[in-house]
């Protein structure tokens, strides 16, 4: 992806670059976008074992990791974008959103709050992933802590 826009790849490119046959390729993949759906969810799975690891239990903490990870990887975000894939990149954060707060929280807040918990996470997600959005835009020049400080400081504010 950092020669051809995703569309342009074909799977005997990619069993070229990754010096397999067609054969392994399909014994694993059905096509190349089940490779983009591994990816997506292998870097999930990473983000969501992050959080956890940190054992992390307040809602900023998690989004200060949240955008920590994804500033490491900023190179795949910025491939992302070049092929106009963030938007299924972020399909998969909101399946993810359930598991985290059951571990940020707890499975008993999950159940108690399970009717208004897929709003509160949507609304939530979407603000996330927005300004991921914008930040790639504009270069991921400010570091993530800086940007989360802004956002902590700008919902504390007046402004809002």
């Amino acid at each position: 992806m950092k020669i051809y826009d995703y569309r342009e790849i074909t799977v005997t490119q990619i069993t070229q670059e990754a010096e397999v046959s067609r054969k392994t390729f399909y014994r694993h993949f059905r096509d190349k976008d089940e490779v983009l759906k591994h990816l997506f969810d292998s870097l999930y799975k990473e983000c969501v074992s992050t959080i956890k690891d940190n054992d992390l239990h307040h809602y900023w903490d998690v989004v200060q990791c949240f955008f920590d990870f994804w500033e490491s990887h900023a190179k795949i975000l910025n491939l992302m974008k070049q092929s106009n894939l963030l938007p299924q990149l972020f399909e998969e954060s909101y399946e993810r959103s359930f598991e985290v707060f059951r571990s940020v929280k707890s499975a008993d807040l999950s159940e108690q709050y399970k009717a208004e918990l897929p709003y509160l996470l949507a609304y939530s997600l979407g603000g996330m992933n927005s300004m991921l959005i914008k930040w790639i835009e504009n270069g991921m020049s400010i570091p993530s802590s800086t940007l989360i400080s802004c956002l902590r400081e700008g919902f504390s504010s007046e402004m809002l």
